[in-house]
């Protein structure tokens, strides 16, 4: 993963006062939606409003309609015949084709995309969909429509059969996999709860519906100090991914360990350069 995100922030895409706030909150990747969040009648507006927001912000991420939809396709081909946005998220992305037919359209090689899982056909197909291409960073858990096709509360234990599948999937692709959003902005302790389950899982970032979540994400996706001075210990112990075993604090260091020490300090280089929420200053 050449991206680390920790967190990404929806606004509504029919909610155009709200792109600067969203924009300033922090988030490590904010995603003006056109799907759900729009109502039909008032997809055309919407999407003007994103598109003149690109014109002066092109380090976001849009969620567009479903490829193949009439809505998605209006999506995408506004997309590709204007600016394009740096991150487009494929709304419930069925299969590997559902990226490369986005991918053709938009004819970007710098844009990239995080396909939304949350299909039952999108979970059979996950690791085709995470390796579709390069440009595919990330992929996304997409928990109410899952909970709404499997016929299960929309919660953690009944979602975590899905939720360690698409684990599976997107470390076999090597890319990032981003939790659906806690809904209960009213419930910090919820969150943190829920954000620790699905780092522990392997989840490496965590969507959010509200500026007042990021701080909570952010900080339970952060490596602890001890953890980063081991990573950096072990790093400067070892010479290149292939360097055998060796000791480190009393404690043996093989490869799955260096790889694993790269990534903690990839995360926090990666925080380092993102702007800080209030918060956290």
């Amino acid at each position: 993963m050449s991206n680390i995100l920790r967190s990404l922030l929806f606004v509504p895409g029919s909610r155009p006062e709200r792109f600067e706030k969203a924009l300033a909150a922090g988030a490590d990747l904010v995603c003006i939606d056109l799907e759900d969040a729009v109502l039909p009648a008032n997809k055309d507006a919407a999407r003007a409003a994103v598109l003149a927001c690109i014109d002066n912000e092109k380090k976001l991420c849009v969620r567009i309609n479903p490829v193949g939809t009439e809505t998605g396709e209006k999506d995408l081909h506004a997309f590709a015949n204007a600016t394009t946005p740096d991150v487009i998220m494929l709304a419930k992305c069925e299969s590997a084709n559902d990226v490369l037919h986005a991918q053709r359209v938009i004819n970007q090689p710098n844009t990239r995309f995080i396909p939304l899982i949350e299909t039952l056909t999108g979970v059979e197909n996950a690791y085709q969909i995470a390796s579709a291409c390069a440009q595919v960073e990330h992929i996304m858990f997409g928990g109410a429509d899952m909970a709404a096709e499997l016929r299960c509360e929309f919660g953690y234990q009944p979602l975590l059969f899905v939720r360690s599948q698409l684990v599976f999937a997107a470390a076999k692709a090597n890319v990032g996999l981003i939790d659906v959003p806690y809904v209960d902005i009213k419930s910090d302790s919820g969150l943190r709860t829920e954000t620790a389950k699905v780092k522990a899982l392997g989840f490496s970032g965590k969507a959010a519906i509200h500026p007042c979540q990021i701080d909570a994400i952010h900080h339970t996706f952060m490596p602890t100090e001890q953890q980063v001075a081991y990573a950096q210990a072990v790093m400067t112990a070892v010479d290149g991914l292939d360097a055998g075993v060796v000791v480190v604090n009393n404690k043996m260091v093989d490869r799955p360990i260096i790889l694993a020490c790269q990534r903690t300090l990839a995360l926090v280089n990666n925080a380092s350069s993102k702007p800080k929420t209030e918060r956290e200053n």
